[in-house]
């Protein structure tokens, strides 16, 4: 149970105290569980309708009660769930965006943390838990900013970062007339947002987001896309390389007859040069992002431990990483039946009363080669993992992909499985 702080010390001076005490937080703690399970219910509603302001409404306002009871509980942690649990909720209904699965899942996140908070207090002074908190919010903050970057509509071509931070609520449009006209003056050497930082009249994470903003509205219209199919793609790439085989071996023989300095020798290696220019341009078409598919992994996840009943955390980062297209397509299956695999040995047979468990998927760039690792919290049997005929399947179809797998238990940390794939 949740405790007051303070209520031991007046108890001992006030007769009789301790009972009414007691009283009051067992009532505001049994309208918190109840609130919960309205909640549930509303989100539930809101799966099935994730454009009704109503449910929203409903959902805004029960977190808002929370976050009031918790106050009167001296609850700083469900406060801060609560809090941001709100922040995203009015940023929906400020934006009229649809709930997504991953606002559902992270706000049906936030009612089992505060439940587990309600069932006992200790909790709050377990160090993985709070770690776990952290990462939760942090995870709500990180989908509400996603939100915002994503639904504003640019507000004109060269929108500046001044202009942002006015329309954010985060500084004063006097404050930004201030700076521009010291800019002109004698900062006339510095930026805008090096000068606000200076003065300290926003936080640097305002400034960052105001630049990732910028960079969102200013990509304007101006440039213009073709759509290639891969296949063709693949041709002309196929067809430069042969070109530039040719403009090689016309280098070299030219070096054999003319010499290195000779007009027709140096003509060679520019057009060889120009030729492999091109080549690392047309690959780099083939590039995408793995947001996509980070997301379809978040929707499969997610989806398996709803319907399993799990008390786990999924999440992603590193979702900016560049790889081939045509990997970012096959690749996504192969993770999936990982990330499955994991959450099957790992956790669906744990103990019901067992802390919130939580599965990581990271990707990251070094030297060259692209690692996508999937980190869980528990340790399983590494040599029975890698028998079960699905790893092996998997194993197989990552191999034609030319996609290396690496599976260890971190130390007895958990279990990490890496997918190493060259650039």
């Amino acid at each position: 149970m949740m405790e007051m702080n303070g209520v031991r010390e007046v108890n001992s001076e006030v007769p009789g105290l301790a009972e009414i005490s007691r009283s009051y937080m067992n009532d505001f703690i049994a309208e918190i569980r109840e609130i919960l399970e309205k909640i549930e219910i509303e989100l539930v509603d809101l799966e099935v309708d994730p454009d009704n302001p109503d449910h929203l409404n409903t959902v805004y306002n029960s977190f808002n009660t929370i976050r009031g009871l918790a106050g009167l509980l001296h609850d700083p942690v469900s406060i801060r769930i609560a809090a941001a649990s709100g922040e995203l909720l009015e940023t929906l209904q400020k934006y009229g965006a649809s709930a997504s699965k991953s606002a559902i899942n992270l706000l049906l996140f936030s009612v089992r943390f505060i439940r587990k908070i309600c069932e006992d207090g200790d909790e709050v002074k377990d160090t993985l838990f709070m770690g776990e908190v952290e990462q939760h919010i942090s995870n709500i903050r990180k989908l509400r900013e996603d939100i915002i970057l994503e639904i504003r509509q640019p507000a004109g071509r060269d929108t500046r970062i001044g202009e942002i931070l006015v329309a954010e609520g985060a500084i004063e449009r006097s404050d930004v007339e201030e700076i521009l006209k010291k800019q002109s003056s004698v900062f006339n050497k510095m930026k805008f947002g090096e000068i606000v930082l200076k003065e300290k009249k926003v936080d640097v994470s305002d400034i960052i987001k105001a630049i990732r903003m910028q960079k969102i509205r200013n990509a304007g219209t101006a440039d213009q896309y073709v759509k290639i199919p891969l296949e063709r793609l693949d041709q002309i790439i196929g067809i430069i390389n042969n070109i530039g085989n040719i403009f090689d071996s016309i280098k070299g023989e030219a070096v054999l007859r003319f010499g290195s300095n000779d007009a027709l020798t140096i003509d060679a290696s520019k057009a060889f040069n120009m030729v492999q220019d091109v080549r690392s341009i047309l690959r780099e078409l083939r590039m995408v992002t793995l947001q996509q598919t980070f997301q379809k992994l978040t929707r499969l996840a997610c989806t398996i431990i709803e319907e399993n009943h799990l008390e786990v955390m999924f999440s992603t980062m590193g979702e900016n990483i560049e790889v081939d297209k045509e990997i970012a397509d096959k690749i996504v299956s192969p993770l999936g039946e990982l990330i499955k695999l994991l959450l099957e040995k790992a956790y669906t047979e744990q103990d019901a009363a067992r802390r919130i468990g939580s599965i990581e998927v990271v990707a990251y760039e070094e030297s060259g080669t692209v690692h996508i690792g999937i980190t869980g919290d528990q340790v399983v049997d590494i040599e029975e993992f890698k028998s079960d005929t699905r790893f092996m399947e998997v194993a197989s179809r990552l191999s034609i992909l030319e996609c290396r797998l690496v599976m260890d238990d971190m130390d007895g940390e958990g279990t990490r499985i890496t997918i190493a794939i060259q650039r």
